[in-house]
C-alpha cells in the first residue's frame, strides 16, 4: 500500500493561493508578450534580472517562455538587516556582473 503524503502540508503550507496552472498560463503568457515587445525593439538587447533567491525558478520558467536571444543576471538587496522586519532602507548585497 502506497502513502501519499501531501508535500504542501508536509512544509506548513495550509492552502494554494494560486493554482499552479494558473501559474503556469500567466508565465506563458507574459513569455509570449515580452517576445512581442523585444521582437520589435532591433536596437535592444534583453537583459532578465533576477533578485536572489525568491525570483530563481520564476525567472527560469519565465526565460523558458522567451524566445529570444537575452542574458541573465542576478542581484541581491536586503533590508531587513539583521532582523525580520524590514527596515526600510534597501541595501545592495550583490550587483549585477552585467552593464545596464
Amino acid at each position: 500500500m502506497e502513502i501519499k503524503v501531501n508535500r504542501q502540508l508536509e512544509h506548513g503550507i495550509e492552502r494554494t493561493l494560486v493554482p499552479e496552472d494558473e501559474v503556469r498560463a500567466v508565465v506563458k503568457r507574459l513569455g509570449r508578450e515580452i517576445t512581442d515587445y523585444y521582437a520589435e525593439q532591433k536596437d535592444l538587447d534583453l537583459i532578465v534580472i533576477g533578485l536572489l533567491r525568491g525570483s530563481f525558478v520564476f525567472m527560469a520558467d519565465l526565460i523558458r517562455q522567451i524566445e529570444l536571444p537575452l542574458v541573465v543576471d542576478f542581484m541581491t538587496v536586503s533590508s531587513y538587516g539583521d532582523g525580520t522586519v524590514s527596515t526600510g532602507d534597501v541595501k545592495v548585497v550583490m550587483d549585477l556582473d552585467e552593464s545596464i
